[in-house]
């Protein structure tokens, strides 16, 4: 997969912007504040449907104007695939994909992106939700069935939610039943949810710790897992029951505090370095490292479910955070992405490795060097 073309009208500092892009890696050169993370957010926020930045779409859209709009074509093989979006600061925003209205669920199948950013920091040393949204993104890019589950069980708890935090101060007996209404379609969308991180960090772990020891150069063992709120011994077909089990345990302590208490929105992936919890016992370099393993073993997760050729990989400003050794050895294990989109503020930080079409950015205007 490729991306050969972008415009941008008012997104951010661009005001009308676009760029054809003819070769991988694609690098795009600048000082920071002139535009180079906002020109891949727009190609982030057009395959997953969301910034990686920010959740206030207002904020997307330039000074002055009342929508920001962004054009893209993607290649795979001889399959053209032109991307319009239209956010705007109301939130009612439009995609269209050749044309045809679509959802947001469905470009991530037909156009896969991994992006690594400074923020990926946080799946290392961060709370647990930034790591049950990377499992999350990883669902969203292979499986639409999958996909659809997570934006079911989001709905179910936010209505179990609701009902536990207006229970905290009514002793209704028709609110109660209703309760457990929503605690068992919380169990069944749960269910299907935590099955599929299992599966899911199953086939992320081996690359995981591949992926670590080509940047990191050592024989450190990295390793990953869950740690489910459940338990991690249960097997798949008792999750449902440990579910209903715990519900009825904790359902005072829920109407008392006014929220779900258990399911897989508490739980976490665990990473480890040589069996210690990397987010407390990891240097800055073994951080990046391991953050880096993980959006490089989502790539290869994605690869191997793509019905639309490899993902676009794009690191935003990244070789500046890492010593000259990890550099070089994270540019030679990046050699053979079929896209790789680079940004960096210096160019003396990017490896000999990632040679090919440049672009310097200055002022919100891109232009080919």
């Amino acid at each position: 997969m490729k991306v050969t073309a972008i415009e941008l009208t008012g997104w951010r500092n661009y005001q009308s912007q676009s760029v054809v892009m003819t070769t991988s890696p694609t690098l795009f050169v600048g000082q920071n504040g002139q535009g180079k993370t906002n020109l891949v957010e727009a190609m982030v926020y057009a395959a997953l449907g969301r910034s990686h930045r920010t959740h206030l779409d207002a904020t997307l859209v330039a000074a002055g104007q009342d929508r920001a709009v962004v054009r893209m074509r993607v290649e795979n093989k001889d399959r053209k695939i032109d991307i319009d979006l239209a956010v705007t600061s109301s939130g009612n925003n439009t995609l269209r994909i050749n044309g045809n209205p679509a959802k947001k669920r469905e470009v991530a199948r037909m156009f896969p992106l991994v992006i690594f950013a400074p923020e990926d920091l946080d799946l290392v040393r961060g709370e647990p939700a930034s790591r049950r949204q990377f499992l999350d993104d990883v669902v969203h890019e292979i499986s639409l069935e999958e996909a659809a589950d997570l934006s079911e069980f989001d709905r179910v708890l936010r209505q179990r939610n609701s009902l536990l935090k207006s229970l905290r101060n009514s002793q209704s007996q028709t609110e109660r039943g209703t309760l457990d209404t929503w605690t068992e379609a919380l169990v069944d969308a749960g269910a299907r949810v935590m099955t599929a991180r299992r599966r899911i960090v199953a086939q992320l772990r081996p690359a995981v710790a591949t992926h670590y020891a080509a940047i990191a150069g050592s024989n450190d063992a990295a390793e990953i897992s869950l740690s489910e709120s459940i338990g991690n011994e249960t097997p798949d077909s008792e999750i449902s029951n440990a579910l209903r089990q715990m519900f009825h345990v904790k359902r005072n302590d829920e109407i008392e505090r006014g929220s779900t208490l258990i399911g897989p929105q508490r739980d976490d992936l665990n990473l480890t370095l040589n069996g210690l919890p990397a987010r407390t016992h990891s240097s800055q370099g073994e951080a990046w490292s391991l953050a880096l393993a993980l959006r490089l073993a989502m790539k290869d997760v994605v690869t191997q479910h793509s019905l639309a050729g490899d993902p676009v990989v794009i690191l935003d400003d990244v070789f500046a955070e890492l010593d000259e050794g990890r550099r070089t050895r994270l540019g030679e294990h990046l050699v053979g992405i079929e896209h790789l989109i680079v940004t960096a503020a210096d160019d003396a930080t990017i490896p000999p490795s990632i040679a090919g079409e440049r672009f310097r950015v200055e002022g919100g205007t891109i232009n080919a060097e």
